[in-house]
């Protein structure tokens, strides 16, 4: 039935696909409801995945007084397998030529200052919706509103205030970041499915119908009052436009990208990741393991069960019905002196025996969950028989080779939307566009525009499922084959998640040659000169008569620590004076020497 809808979609798209002018209203809702038919599987597959995510799924539980019980399996599964694709930290080049080095370093700065320019987590939502339904979205667009329009000259009554609007217009663009990244839930995204390429994409939502009101008031409701209302995006390769309640509000439109914009992440974790059903296709940790999950949910619940009976143990009252009706309904169980009347006997409800087999069963139901998602060694639980940490850590990271599928399809991903962004600086922004890498790593800043890119969109992503403790192992092994000549400083760098060990290398020099002693001693004599520090020196020793220090004047020398200030021998000796009157006095006649030339450190100073 599927594939029947999906040739019937595809002559649809085929028969409209040599037309030059924009897609028809008709056109677009007949390819959503042929494709609504194709992905209904998969989206009633996604939607089976977040019942168990966000445990709403039922749990068979006695009738009376017994609430079902679950565990957070399903929702750690997905967390922890998210947490273990490091999104920190990517590694971005560009291959190049040895002439076009330089523009190839240019661009990789850029891509890099834009993921640390993103700062809502787009990157770890797109991972976890691929670990929940085997495929994820992100949607690239150009932010329109945030940047900034060039002023004419013909909205100013004068030249010189076009030129202060022209200097502002130029310190927004300077710091604007006019781009938009958005996750889209496979749920409310239909796309083309061919093998070739992907030409169209259709998200599709429910949407408050005073919001479009507001924001489109042209747009006429066909049924009055609020309320959702149908919302659907059309996108293809060259148009896109909105449509709401079947009725075109926005578009159909050029939008200039040259792309789809919407780009996919693929796990590839089945047979096939280009052809077939998309129930086989895309499936996420959970699809394969519903019923393990449930049966775990329901042999706790029924654990619980059985435990509660025996905490909650009641009673049982035995005699006749007249005697009994005298007492049961005044009887306390906690805390009370109760009064039996004769003829009635109290007595302690069968005690029932929780089964042994419930736990093995609900062992072996968790083992089996266990193999078919990740061992838990990687949860941080210490598997038995394994003692020394090192074993620990090896499983560790033979666990989370389970993850380099989803880390993969993250890379090729990242690469697409690296594509993207340098596409709409050429196509649609057509100037220059600068970024900011602040972060931990990165500290700059890279403006890049058409003209550095000129058509040339490759570059290589690398992404790792790994922990952080098992890169600090992999940098110590890059060092320990450096030092052992077998691998150069660049590749050992590189191992370490060095992004540029060109520029890291650069940095060492300077920090190398900065601190040689020789070139700081020169350092602090340019630094005392230009201060006027030698000056004051000079001015101390006239005020002072004898210099500062006494009999250590004239050992001063440049680049020295803990020098005296200036003046402070004169101060000091005013200050002593008035203590000890004619301690001085033998120094108060005037020296034959005074008005002589005075040489401090080969510097000859005159009064």
């Amino acid at each position: 039935m599927t594939t029947g809808l999906k040739e019937r979609a595809y002559s649809r798209y085929d028969a409209a696909a040599d037309r030059t002018g924009a897609p028809d209203l008709e056109y677009v809702l007949g390819l959503f409801t042929d494709y609504q038919g194709y992905y209904q599987g998969f989206q009633k597959q996604c939607e089976d995945d977040e019942q168990y995510y966000f445990n709403r799924h039922k749990v068979p539980v006695p009738e009376v007084g017994m609430d079902a019980t679950y565990p957070a399996t399903a929702q750690s599964i997905i967390n922890i397998a998210t947490d273990h694709v490091d999104v920190n930290n990517i590694t971005i080049d560009v291959p190049s030529s040895l002439r076009a080095r330089e523009r190839a370093e240019r661009l990789k700065k850029f891509y890099q200052g834009f993921w640390a320019s993103v700062k809502d987590p787009v990157l770890r939502t797109v991972v976890r919706h691929a670990f929940l339904y085997g495929i994820g979205f992100v949607k690239v667009m150009f932010a329109t509103d945030l940047w900034p329009k060039a002023p004419t000259i013909d909205q100013f009554d004068s030249e010189e205030e076009y030129k202060h609007a022209l200097a502002d217009f130029m310190d927004r663009r300077a710091i604007a970041f006019p781009f938009i990244l958005r996750n889209v839930s496979p749920k409310n995204l239909l796309w083309d499915d061919s093998v070739v390429s992907r030409e169209w994409c259709i998200e599709f939502y429910q949407r408050d119908a005073r919001d479009i009101q507001k924001r489109y008031p042209h747009w006429i409701r066909s049924t009055s009052g609020g309320g959702l209302t149908s919302w659907i995006e059309y996108w293809d390769t060259r148009w896109c436009g909105y449509i709401a309640d079947r009725q075109w509000v926005w578009g159909p439109y050029e939008h200039g990208y040259g792309f789809v914009p919407y780009k996919p992440l693929l796990p590839a974790n089945s047979l096939n990741w280009d052809v077939g059903n998309p129930t086989e296709r895309y499936q996420g940790l959970l699809t394969l393991i519903r019923s393990l999950l449930s049966a775990e949910a329901r042999l706790v619940t029924t654990y619980e069960a059985i435990l509660k009976q025996v905490g909650w143990r009641t009673v049982d009252f035995h005699g006749s019905k007249q005697a009994v009706d005298a007492v049961i309904n005044d009887y306390q169980l906690f805390g009370s002196k109760n009064w039996v009347p004769a003829g009635v006997e109290v007595k302690a409800s069968p005690y029932i025996q929780p089964p042994q087999e419930l736990l093995q069963l609900l062992n072996i139901v968790q083992t089996m969950i266990e193999e078919a998602t990740f061992p838990n060694v990687i949860r941080g639980v210490r598997p038995r028989g394994v003692s020394s940490g090192f074993g620990v850590s090896v499983l560790a990271g033979m666990g989370r080779i389970r993850f380099q599928g989803v880390a993969d399809g993250t890379a090729r991903m990242i690469e697409e939307v690296n594509r993207a962004v340098a596409m709409l600086v050429e196509n649609k922004i057509r100037d220059r566009v600068t970024v900011y890498g602040r972060s931990r790593v990165h500290s700059f800043d890279q403006s890049i525009g058409p003209d550095d890119i000129k058509g040339m969109y490759e570059n290589h992503v690398t992404m790792k499922a790994e922990a952080p403790e098992e890169r600090e192992r992999e940098a110590l092994l890059g060092k320990t084959l450096h030092q052992a000549g077998i691998i150069s400083l660049y590749e050992a760098q590189r191992r370490a998640g060095i992004v540029n060990p060109f520029e890291e290398q650069i940095l060492m020099g300077a920090e190398s040659l900065m601190s040689q002693p020789a070139l700081q001693a020169k350092m602090a004599s340019l630094a005392a000169e230009g201060v006027g520090l030698l000056d004051q020196l000079a001015q101390a020793v006239d005020a002072s008569g004898e210099g500062i220090g006494g009999d250590n004047a004239g050992q001063f020398v440049a680049g020295q620590a803990q020098l005296p200030r200036p003046g402070e021998a004169a101060i000091q000796r005013r200050r002593l004076e008035s203590v000890f009157p004619g301690a001085f006095r033998h120094r108060t006649a005037r020296s034959p020497h005074r008005d002589s030339e005075r040489r401090w450190h080969g510097t000859t100073i005159r009064r």
